[in-house]
């Protein structure tokens, strides 16, 4: 039995890479809480073994150009009509409880993009290893940097490369968008702040995942940076 679920038009995008491993999971636990018709799953890597999980739930799927995250993201964008659409991991790192928190501001006009943020809620991946350490050092780095040089709101924003996110796909489609890598993430909020549009923050727990190993590593800091780099000198936005 499915339970109660917000009425208004989003749909779940869940990006799974080579997750074969964690999808049955979290898409056992999505369909515990919403229908099938708000799911949909862009599959990297691994395609087959991800395409029989997803057909035997008659999940939606769809072929993303394998070109690392921003690109997926810009697949699911061209795919997806919903008015609001929910970015979340095939990892098991993101609750799907913790959805709806995610659409209420933007369901109720309050916002534009809604991040779940870590650092309000809490997350069991930060201080695990080194790479993770890195990892969390660059996360404090950007906001600060986006805080100090774009955000004018009045109130921080503490998460800016957490992936778990809501948007209205209006606002998406007009971002302007062109990161490749995990940086989309930071590039989204960049921009949104640029054009002026309304961000807010949600505790989010990020758990740590089940199986297999993050595919973020070290040398995606080069991509953060670069970003930056494009969206301080105002290159390509």
């Amino acid at each position: 039995m499915m339970a109660e679920y917000d009425p208004c038009n989003f749909s779940i995008v869940v990006f799974a890479k080579n997750e074969a491993l964690n999808l049955p999971s979290v898409i056992h636990q999505l369909l515990q809480k919403y229908p099938v018709e708000k799911i949909v799953v862009i599959v990297d890597g691994d395609i087959e073994s991800m395409a029989a999980i997803l057909t035997e739930k008659n999940i939606k799927f769809i072929e993303g150009p394998n070109k690392g995250k921003g690109a997926a993201l810009r697949t699911a964008i061209e795919a997806v009509e919903s008015d609001i659409l929910v970015f979340m991991d095939a990892d098991g790192s993101h609750d799907p409880n913790e959805i709806g928190n995610l659409v209420a501001p933007l369901a109720n006009n309050e916002a534009d993009l809604v991040i779940g943020s870590r650092f309000l809620g809490g997350s069991d991946e930060f201080f695990s290893n080194a790479a993770d350490i890195i990892r969390y050092s660059g996360n404090v780095i950007g906001n600060y940097i986006i805080n100090s040089l774009w955000n004018r709101t009045g109130k921080k924003i503490s998460d800016a490369q957490n992936g778990f996110r809501a948007i209205k796909r209006t606002i998406f489609l007009g971002g302007g968008l062109i990161e490749n890598s995990f940086s989309i993430e930071q590039e989204m909020v960049i921009k949104c702040l640029k054009k002026g549009h309304r961000i807010s923050e949600v505790p989010s727990f990020e758990m740590k995942r089940k199986f297999g190993r993050s595919h973020i590593s070290f040398f995606h800091l080069f991509d953060y940076i670069r970003c930056m780099i494009r969206n301080i000198l105002d290159l390509n936005s």
